[in-house]
């Protein structure tokens, strides 16, 4: 019975395994080339995901359990998958199938009750992304890219595993929740697995390896990697803090978060390549999320206290992963190409600017509203100070993304025409304006918060 409440509660993961197993049957059967099958196959088991996490009942097992937070949750991971597929175009059988794979990790992940569970949804994320790196654009920087991400995720992956060690020798139990007891095997154990969750997100100092595996990676896994698996990364955290992290949590963790901010916008100032320059703001926006984690637990860590956090991920899903596939949509690189972009292709320069302003936290865009729930929940508990961080670095983030606003729309185009821009397939158009289009309405609807509270309750 506790097998069938598991595989119950674990449906939205099911779903992509049942596409993994066909993509990997595929994949066994012979070497072929990209094709439209593996990616239609890939985007029924996300689209099954997103039927069993909105229509299945509730279900609770050992390790798994499937409720409002677990349907959101899976839900967001599914609608990653579906953007990647869309503006990918064609894929082997291979990158299809390591796609599935994460996707089912990160399904895990949001339906684990338990540590065990926990880590298994965080390898199974990550292994495929790390080949999906150097898969999908086989040359010596994206070898490289892959190589630090995968030693800084194995690094992580060791942390996370002494963490879970010291936690059950504190405490004796490997559930999800508030500790039994209080002990400091059990603190160390939190803070290890707390590290581990910073990894994955990005958060100051750990993501040295983060700006080179973004540069390094095809737009639309950087897209993914800088949305997804960063999404995965708070889940993550905010599941190890549910095990009560003490005094690392009131100390640390605003620390870091200002650090985090402040860390990866004067970074972003400085870069001319355009994907490096979203991957620091992707760090600087890791750093809001950290803010936003410890007003949730200051708040009560309760699900519904969540929906800030859900809210700034689900809208920050739209715009820096709509950002990335709208610098190849219109294939610009650096900088100095946005130089007239939007006489050579004013569609394209159109949403990109859309996509900017929202990850600047513009009005009326919904990057605005995510910050301002981010600012009015830390000052609902108490922490004015971290507010003002956030609104300081949020200012300074303004001044890369509104330079490259002026970039595109202001400065003179070259003398030497660098041509139209390029012609995107129409999955990879769509997915752009749909993230556009995302934003825009997300934007005025304030609504959208307390309904996020509800489903979350």
């Amino acid at each position: 019975m506790t097998l069938c409440a598991d595989f119950a509660a674990a449906r939205p993961a099911v779903a992509h395994a049942a596409a993994l197993v066909a993509l990997s049957l595929a994949a066994l059967a012979g070497p072929r080339g990209p094709g439209q099958a593996p990616r239609v196959l890939a985007a029924l088991g996300c689209l099954l995901a997103l039927q069993c996490a909105a229509f299945s009942p509730d279900a609770a097992g050992a390790l798994f359990a499937l409720d409002g937070t677990a349907r959101l949750w899976s839900g967001l991971f599914a609608l990653a998958g579906l953007l990647f597929l869309a503006a990918r175009g064609p894929l082997t059988a291979r990158s299809a199938a390591l796609l599935a794979g994460s996707l089912c990790g990160m399904s895990l992940l949001a339906s684990a009750d338990n540590l065990f569970a926990l880590f298994l949804g965080l390898e199974l994320m990550s292994l495929p992304v790390y080949l999906l790196l150097h898969g999908l654009r086989p040359d010596h920087r994206s070898l490289e890219g892959a190589l630090k991400y995968f030693f800084a995720g194995a690094l992580a992956a060791g942390l996370f595993l002494f963490g879970m060690a010291a936690y059950y020798t504190g405490t004796g139990s490997f559930a999800l929740g508030p500790a039994p007891e209080a002990s400091p095997a059990a603190a160390l154990g939190v803070a290890l697995m707390a590290a581990a969750a910073l990894f994955k997100l990005g958060a100051f100092p750990f993501m040295f390896w983060l700006p080179d595996a973004y540069e390094a990676a095809e737009a639309e896994l950087a897209a993914f990697m800088a949305t997804a698996v960063k999404a995965a990364g708070a889940l993550l955290l905010m599941r190890v803090l549910s095990l009560g992290a003490g005094r690392v949590e009131s100390l640390a963790i605003p620390a870091l978060a200002v650090l985090t901010m402040t860390f990866g916008n004067l970074l972003a100032l400085r870069q001319r390549d355009l994907q490096r320059l979203l991957a620091w703001s992707s760090v600087a926006h890791a750093g809001y999320l950290v803010a936003a984690i410890w007003a949730w637990r200051r708040l009560g860590g309760t699900p519904a206290a969540a929906a800030t956090v859900y809210l700034y991920l689900a809208l920050y899903l739209a715009s820096s992963g709509g950002a990335f596939l709208a610098l190849k949509a219109a294939g610009v690189r650096r900088r100095d190409d946005l130089a007239g972009l939007g006489q050579r292709a004013p569609l394209a320069a159109t949403t990109l600017v859309v996509l900017l302003l929202a990850l600047g936290g513009v009005p009326p865009t919904g990057g605005f509203l995510a910050k301002f729930f981010v600012l009015w929940d830390l000052w609902r508990a108490g922490a004015p100070g971290l507010a003002a961080a956030v609104a300081l670095n949020s200012l300074i983030g303004l001044g890369y993304y509104v330079g490259l606003v002026k970039a595109l729309a202001l400065d003179p185009a070259p003398e030497t025409p660098r041509g139209p821009g390029s012609c995107p397939r129409w999955g990879l158009r769509a997915a752009v304006l749909a993230c556009a289009a995302g934003v825009l309405l997300s934007g005025v609807m304030p609504g959208l918060r307390d309904g996020i509270e509800g489903l979350l309750r």
